[in-house]
């Protein structure tokens, strides 16, 4: 399935939710002393530096034809046992284009900051958009948490909201422009998904319903095999065979914003993060969906893929302080405390913000041929 920018999608997805809200699925408890809103939670202004809290190199390393021409000190899947992705072997690549014709390119790969990550206690609180703060105006559906899904009692589980945001970085500074096939079908900044509306967001049972197989994978054995996704995201990318496992941080069903994970609140937005992405990936509703831009049959657009593709994301912190020293950007699943328990700050550990870095394996135009 090709991804499409129609923004009709947008509206039936958000009068699907509004409708599912209508039938009582509407707010409970937080997960925090039983309360619709903690107290002393406030909207700050995150919007980062473009610059000086951006780690650029999380861009490489940057390959022509599946061979490494710059960032060879970056961390690639030539000489390690688990590959980040595939790569190609060959130089030249054809796609079809929208005139019927056949278009000419070389393979091209690099990491693109595509889409930014913010988990948040406050509902309805947009960090990223300065600080925007709408109230109980968005409180529709999915904006508080529960135990278990029993909607009825609070409980002892971290809860966040979570927003998917477009941020094209290379569009929007002009580095990346008119490269066919080889950039992001969005151009700006763009709320694309917010949680505070959406009633499977706060309840396990329901979330049950739309993503049943999260039953298979609700035993000893199945939870005791992430500990080797733990390993191998701390050294090197995940293990996309395990889909259910998010590495170190815990497991990746049920597709909530509730986690038994407590104490840090790096990884429990971190894990809240990665469920975001594999909830979007299993949504066939374009164009909030996550597709697989890396794969063999992603050259020329994304690909469709049920379940998340866990190896074509790096991400790294933007807030509450940015990752921008040493290797600065991090796999999904890895330990925390290899990168990113320090980075937490006692009395803004309301919400953690990360940029999104998204590996491209795609055909650059040369020439076009009727």
């Amino acid at each position: 399935m090709s991804r499409s920018p129609k923004r009709n999608y947008k509206i039936s997805f958000l009068l699907g939710i509004i409708f599912l809200g209508m039938f009582g699925y509407g707010p409970v408890w937080s997960a925090v002393g039983g309360e619709l809103n903690p107290p002393g939670l406030t909207c700050q202004d995150a919007f980062p530096d473009l610059f000086k809290d951006i780690c650029w190199k999380c861009i490489f390393p940057i390959r022509i034809g599946g061979k490494i021409v710059f960032g060879k000190d970056m961390p690639d899947n030539v000489d390690t046992a688990n590959p980040d992705d595939w790569n190609p072997s060959d130089y030249f690549c054809t796609c079809k284009n929208s005139h019927g014709g056949t278009d000419i390119g070389i393979y091209v790969s690099f990491w693109e900051p595509a889409r930014v990550i913010e988990a948040v206690r406050k509902p309805n609180c947009f960090p990223f958009l300065f600080g925007l703060d709408m109230g109980e105006s968005l409180n529709i559906s999915g904006a508080y948490g529960t135990r278990d899904g029993s909607m009825g009692k609070p409980g002892e589980k971290s809860f966040y909201n979570v927003h998917d945001l477009s941020f094209p970085l290379f569009t929007l500074l002009d580095i990346i422009t008119g490269m066919s096939y080889c950039t992001d079908y969005l151009s700006g900044i763009d709320l694309l998904w917010f949680s505070e509306i959406d009633p499977t967001w706060n309840d396990d049972e329901l979330s049950l319903y739309v993503n049943p197989e999260a039953s298979l994978f609700a035993n000893p054995t199945a939870q005791a095999l992430c500990a080797l996704d733990c390993t191998a995201a701390s050294t090197d990318f995940p293990l996309n065979a395990l889909f259910w496992c998010a590495g170190c941080w815990g497991s990746m069903y049920p597709l909530t914003g509730n986690s038994g994970v407590t104490g840090s609140p790096v990884r429990q937005t971190s894990l809240v993060a990665s469920r975001l992405l594999a909830k979007l990936a299993r949504n066939p509703v374009p164009p909030v969906m996550e597709y697989d831009t890396s794969g063999e049959d992603s050259k020329c657009e994304g690909r469709y893929r049920p379940f998340i593709k866990k190896s074509q994301y790096k991400f790294s912190t933007l807030f509450p302080i940015p990752e921008t020293g040493g290797k600065c950007c991090h796999t999904l699943g890895s330990s925390t405390l290899l990168w990113g328990d320090h980075r937490n700050i006692p009395g803004t550990g309301e919400f953690q913000i990360y940029l999104m870095w998204r590996k491209r394996n795609c055909c650059l135009k040369l020439v076009w041929t009727p």
